[in-house]
């Protein structure tokens, strides 16, 4: 397998996290972004900026594009949530067409470390080696056993 580690230059010896790793397998390449902190006034001025991010490393970098991200996770600031959480859904639906949506998970957090930002980020990819247009199947299932969207929480 290789590996690629992609980090920030002049970071110093006591630098011990990666901005994102490649490794390269037979058919696809994956890719996963560590937690980054897009800049922004809001959760959606940040959820959009950092999407641009990916978007624009994937495909200098690794030959992708959005259409490849598999899963996003944003940690968000719970005193946000959950006006913070319609926001951020605004941003994803203007960066990825659907069925072409990612798996997302938001995880409410008492703060993101390194000032007043609103979310911190994190994505993964499976970039194919030889793209093929692929037809995606959507299968439309019951929600889970006490499932509540964000319209209908009171907290």
């Amino acid at each position: 397998m290789e590996k690629t580690v992609f980090r920030r230059a002049d970071r110093g010896d006591d630098a011990v996290a990666a901005t994102a790793v490649r490794t390269r397998h037979a058919d696809h390449d994956r890719v996963q972004l560590d937690g980054f902190v897009p800049p922004g006034d809001d959760p959606r001025a940040q959820a959009d900026r950092g999407l641009s991010f990916a978007e624009e490393f994937l495909s200098r970098y690794c030959d992708g594009d959005l259409r490849d991200v598999t899963a996003i996770r944003h940690y968000v600031r719970e005193d946000l949530l959950p006006e913070a959480e319609f926001e951020i859904g605004a941003a994803c639906r203007e960066h990825f067409d659907p069925p072409e949506l990612p798996a997302t998970v938001m995880v409410g957090v008492s703060d993101v470390v390194g000032g007043d930002h609103a979310l911190k980020m994190e994505l993964r990819a499976t970039v194919p080696h030889d793209r093929e247009t692929t037809d995606v199947e959507v299968v439309e299932l019951p929600p889970p056993p006490g499932y509540t969207s964000s319209a209908e929480r009171t907290e």
